[in-house]
């Protein structure tokens, strides 16, 4: 059905031809006009009414499945649909991973990126784990010190009394929030709080961000919620522009690896690449994947990719605390890592100290000036690494090849960003000799994405 009917006042059924980025359904109206429709799956024909219109296309909702896909299935949680957080908990996990192919495949296709040879595009790495993932969960808050998410496109809160995307610990920790009043005086005063789990420890962290300076009573109530709270280490407070206070109850130093005050993450042994198993360290509310065991597979993935016998000098321009630099030094790399992060630079230190590799190095500065910086000091590589925020890094893609690297790796969390520098990298000289999604965020539309480029 190339168009739609009109069904009642305000309701058109339609046939759903694809979803796009977002996970937001691609359907047409009897106007010609194009829908955007959340929570449907491709080649559904349902009830829609019509909401906004924008420029190119009209926003619609979905008011009746008329015929499903077989592949859509009950969501788990309670809250889908009015939370903003999943968009695919209505599509089985196989189809989860078939339709982001789907999507980075048609982002690609109409920029002109062609991906066809074989072995070029590679399967996407499915999550050990659909549901249970996520080590690290950022929680809104209001003035009642009620905690859960915004809605969709909304400053609206959906109250939580757990999220079943959340590894256990973190959830374990979300439920006991009602019994620690010293954590409900510092909730009434926050904008939003950040519960993170460390693998390594099994220990959880608290990182609650105030609407104002911290004054002593905010203190005294941060040092009393470990007392309360059992599952909880330690807790940390911050407001905007000030510096971030914690741990409380006080810790040693972030230079003894084995205090409170550091979320750890182990990694296991790859004999077949030759590592041997190392833990990577970082300070509560710096970066890291929120999907560990993913992490492990996106770095298993990435040693795979190269021939490590061609690189032996590497260039990491958003190393963060090392996730990458780390096993490259430790497969007997030389490595260069760059981040604007203060707290991601002292981790990446500490974690190269800790890994026993000598040969890296870590510099604190935005990877443009890094980048120049190296050139005109006369650096040359083998291999640069680019893990960007979403944004991507367009500002980079005329200088790269001042470094002389003829490999690149690009990870990527947005594929119209990630597509968009692909073309002017291709523009650049380099070729996309393989690609692929990690499903880094089951039940959601996120795409992660690793692409090796060749010059």
């Amino acid at each position: 059905m190339q168009g739609g009917r009109k069904n009642s006042v305000g309701v058109e059924r339609v046939r759903i031809e694809k979803l796009v980025a977002g996970g937001i359904g691609l359907a047409r109206a009897a106007s010609g006009k194009i829908l955007l429709v959340p929570m449907v799956l491709p080649g559904e024909e349902v009830a829609v009414r019509p909401l906004r219109s924008r420029k190119g296309y009209l926003e619609a909702e979905l008011q009746e499945v008329v015929t499903g896909h077989p592949g859509r299935v009950s969501p788990r949680c309670p809250h889908y649909g009015r939370c903003g957080g999943c968009d695919l908990q209505h599509a089985a996990y196989p189809l989860q991973l078939e339709l982001k192919g789907d999507i980075l495949l048609d982002q690609l296709h109409r920029a002109g990126v062609g991906v066809g040879e074989p072995g070029r595009l590679g399967e996407p790495l499915p999550a050990v784990e659909d549901f249970g993932y996520r080590q690290r969960l950022r929680l809104q808050l209001d003035k009642a010190g009620r905690w859960g998410f915004f809605r969709c496109r909304s400053h609206e809160l959906e109250v939580i009394a757990e999220c079943p995307l959340a590894v256990p610990e973190v959830n374990a920790v979300i439920r006991q929030f009602p019994v620690s009043p010293a954590l409900g005086h510092l909730l009434g005063q926050g904008l939003e709080i950040e519960v993170s789990s460390s693998p390594g420890t099994g220990m959880v962290f608290l990182l609650v961000k105030l609407r104002r300076k911290a004054r002593a009573a905010d203190l005294l109530a941060a040092r009393r919620v470990a007392v309360e709270l059992s599952t909880v280490a330690a807790v940390f407070v911050e407001v905007d522009g000030q510096q971030r206070l914690g741990p409380f109850p006080e810790c040693p130093g972030l230079e003894d690896g084995r205090n409170m005050g550091l979320i750890r993450l182990p990694f296991p042994a790859l004999p077949k690449l030759g590592l041997p198993a190392y833990t990577l360290s970082q300070e509560v509310g710096g970066f890291c994947q929120v999907n560990q065991s993913q992490n492990r597979r996106m770095i298993e993935q990435m040693l795979a990719w190269l021939n490590l016998a061609e690189v032996r000098r590497v260039a990491d321009l958003y190393c963060g605390m090392g996730n990458f630099s780390i096993p490259l030094a430790l497969a007997g790399i030389s490595v260069t890592g760059s981040d604007l992060q203060r707290s991601a630079i002292r981790s990446a230190v500490f974690n190269a100290k800790e890994a026993g590799v000598s040969h890296c190095r870590f510099i604190q500065a935005p990877a443009e000036q890094t980048l120049r910086d190296l050139a005109s000091a006369g650096e040359r590589f083998d291999l640069l690494v680019l893990d960007p925020p979403r944004r991507g890094c367009a500002e980079l893609v005329g200088l790269l090849g001042r470094l002389g690297a003829g490999l690149l790796l690009y990870v990527s969390c947005d594929p119209a960003t990630l597509t968009r520098d692909l073309v002017a990298l291709i523009g650049h000289g380099y070729g996309i000799e393989k690609i692929g999604i990690i499903d880094m965020f089951p039940q959601t539309a996120h795409l992660e994405t690793m692409v090796l480029l060749r010059r």
